[in-house]
């Protein structure tokens, strides 16, 4: 009962850091045996539809910030016209940026989720 408490665990973590916004890279998923994934889809699936009927994102901020803004330096030019909450923006390479945490934590988890999955 220990070993599938731990694995059980391992897999609601994954949920949280990981499954919330995209899939889970293949190398992770082949691990799973078929009960674990099933698992992890349905605890995925229960904290997106919390979410989205309390609107908030439970996923952000984990800790809370000291400050709302975070400073921003585009580091490959993703063009204009990029919506924020409260505004457009332009994010040509090397420009710096002070923006909604809020806002910035749509793209960085993108990328970063990208760069996991390679």
């Amino acid at each position: 009962m220990a070993y599938v408490y731990n694995r059980a665990e391992i897999v609601r973590e994954l949920a949280w850091n990981v499954g919330l916004l995209h899939e889970l890279p293949h190398e992770i998923q082949e691990k799973f045996n078929e009960t674990e994934e099933q698992y992890f889809k349905d605890h995925s699936k229960s904290l997106k539809l919390y979410m989205s009927q309390m609107n908030l994102d439970v996923n952000v901020d984990m800790v809370p910030p000291k400050d709302p803004y975070i400073k921003v330096r585009v580091l490959e030019d993703l063009g204009s016209g990029i919506i924020l909450s409260d505004k457009t923006a332009n994010f040509a390479r090397h420009s710096m940026h002070f923006l909604k945490r809020t806002d910035a934590e749509q793209y960085i988890s993108r990328l970063t989720a990208a760069s996991i999955s390679l």
